[in-house]
């Protein structure tokens, strides 16, 4: 299974002169450098339209240094021709014939190819589809930018503004002047970053860079329209969210390794691969994704189960020693054993905040389960990555800490989840598949959830009933026989009395222990999930029963995907928050 990639995207001007270039080729190779530096377990990816200029300043960089290069045509070779020069062509072509290029040609079924293939209105959608690839694909941008904004469609200026969002990519660009905001090294959290090497017009209608104040910056957006701001360094934000994916990263490396990735919850499974689906590659890779973050979600959940356990544990054996030293016999060793659970327990709540897993459990889990609702979606053409990024944004799922990177990874899925045709036979196939391995499967699972937590609960429920009467009897003895217990020896000089007051004691702290391991656990929240969970499966599974077309059906299984991964989100967030609560006011 491959590493999911770091993918740098290029928007530029194409009139630079060769002096210019050297000197941009070395920013890059920096930059790259950097990268590296920060990614060791994640492969770097370039996304570039290989135009003059810019484009290619980066993909001979990426090339020099091993690098993929993913050459994206917004037209036909034929037609994207005539936009070079004989010498800039054969260059094209020299570079294409690199084993580490892969080339893509963007298919826009809405613009008239004829009249593309003249300067226009037409040819400039075209480029527009590009720079809307780009920002959909890329987790960072490099801009080659003199930063003025000609108002030009599908430009270096329309890239910029889009990627930052200071404009809306689907929305005309006008000719407003850009806005900049001097900013330190902070950027607001889950914003994307530009790296920003600035030119300026020149002579002879080139761009050129003025060495005595080029300085290469970044550029951090939501600051408004056509505002954006920049930094001198790298936004801490934006490390933190390399940082992040590349963890990721080495975590699948590492249950790879060890053969932990198991294809046992393959989404797969049963299903009839025809070889020549259009839709097989992209099920593959969404099956191979999702395989790889619930394994993370999985090995990082049980490792967080296993801590609050052990501290649980922990607690009422120091709670046992501490009753035991106060009420039956004052031994210095109790004392000694109270004070090494106290700082073994310290050491790992330490060590618990640097290996977070905790939350890379609840960022793998937010993942996979938006890679299967993904994989189902496809399946009857229904997938929109860009809906999905809306809920996260709504639900607020992709704003704490180590999670704003999934909104990237959602996005780059797009350009594979392009709806496909497909035969009648093939989607009835589809469709029946869909209802009973996603539909049918999932209420069932649900409902079985809910009736082992619910009798679960009603045990544990009459282990504390009878813990508290425990304690009331044993407080009515203490009462009513005090002198009588006195007499009763067990052991050595622990009479009843002593070892009542004990139980007294002891049986309630463990209650108390019980119920924050309970409560950190979100066990009640976690069987009112599941509940609403059920209730949108079943609800889902009615209203397909009374649906008469394939168009109806796939209608109603949106919109399950659509409350079903809302409901996932908000328990998510609801899990975090009861682990990291905000710190209280005054």
């Amino acid at each position: 299974m491959e590493a999911k990639s770091f993918v740098i995207g290029i928007t530029g001007h194409r009139d630079i002169d060769t002096n210019t270039a050297e000197h941009l080729m070395t920013a890059v190779h920096l930059f790259l450098d950097e990268l590296k530096l920060l990614l060791p377990n994640t492969p770097l990816e370039v996304v570039t339209g290989m135009a003059d200029g810019a484009d290619r300043i980066l993909a001979k960089v990426a090339l020099a240094k091993n690098i993929k290069v993913n050459a994206v045509l917004p037209m036909a070779e034929e037609i994207y021709r005539a936009d070079f020069s004989a010498d800039s062509w054969d260059e094209y072509q020299t570079l294409l014939s690199s084993g580490n290029v892969a080339v893509k040609t963007l298919i826009t079924d809405a613009v008239d190819m004829v009249k593309a293939q003249q300067q226009g209105p037409e040819r400039d959608a075209l480029y527009h589809s590009l720079a809307k690839y780009i920002n959909e694909q890329s987790n960072i941008v490099i801009a080659v930018w003199d930063g003025v904004n000609p108002g030009l469609k599908g430009g270096t200026a329309d890239v910029v503004l889009s990627y930052l969002q200071a404009k809306n990519i689907a929305d005309k660009i006008s000719k407003q002047a850009v806005n900049y905001i001097n900013g330190d090294e902070q950027a607001i959290y889950g914003t994307n970053s530009v790296y920003w090497l600035p030119v300026a017009s020149g002579s002879k209608n080139h761009h050129q860079i003025e060495l005595s104040s080029f300085k290469p910056s970044y550029l951090s957006g939501m600051q408004g329209p056509y505002t954006i701001k920049t930094h001198a360094a790298m936004p801490e934000s934006v490390c933190a969210q390399m940082r992040d994916l590349d963890d990721y990263n080495r975590q699948c490396l590492h249950l790879e390794q060890q053969n932990l990735i198991s294809r046992q919850y393959s989404l797969l499974t049963n299903y009839n691969m025809d070889e020549t689906n259009d839709q097989s590659a992209t099920l593959k890779h969404l099956d191979e994704e999702f395989l790889k973050a619930d394994a993370v979600a999985l090995a990082n959940q049980k490792r967080s189960d296993g801590q609050f356990k052990l501290f649980s544990l922990m607690a009422a054996a120091m709670g046992l020693l501490f009753l035991v030293y106060a009420k039956i016999t004052a031994s210095k060793i109790l004392l000694i054993g109270y004070l090494l659970l106290f700082a073994l327990g310290w050491y790992l709540f330490k060590g618990s905040t640097k290996n977070k897993w905790f939350t890379r459990h609840l960022t793998a889990r937010v993942l996979a389960e938006t890679l299967r609702t993904q994989f189902y979606l496809v399946l009857i053409n229904k997938s929109n990555p860009v809906r999905t990024t809306k809920l996260m944004n709504m639900s607020g799922v992709s704003q704490f800490s180590g999670a704003s990177w999934l909104k990237q990874v959602i996005m780059s899925q797009q350009s594979m989840l392009v709806p496909q045709e497909q035969s009648n036979s093939q989607q009835e196939y589809n469709m029946n598949f869909v209802c009973q391995h996603w539909l049918t499967e999932q209420a069932h699972y649900f409902q079985a959830k809910i009736r082992n937590l619910s009798a679960h609960h009603h045990k544990l429920e009459k282990i504390k009933s009878l813990l508290f009467s425990a304690s009331a009897m044993a407080t009515i003895v203490l009462i009513l026989f005090k002198y009588q217990l006195v007499e009763i020896v067990l052991f050595a000089h622990v009479d009843a009395k002593i070892f009542t007051v004990l139980l007294m004691g002891l049986l309630p702290f463990w209650l108390g222990v019980w119920e924050i391991y309970q409560n950190k656990m979100a066990v009640k929240e976690l069987l009112w999930q599941y509940r609403n969970q059920s209730m949108v499966f079943n609800q889902a599974q009615q209203q397909i029963e009374h649906a008469s077309t394939l168009k109806q059906k796939a209608e109603v299984l949106s919109h399950l995907a659509e409350r079903s991964i809302m409901e996932n989100y908000i328990w998510i967030i609801h899990r975090y928050h009861r682990e990291h609560e905000p710190p209280t006011a005054g």
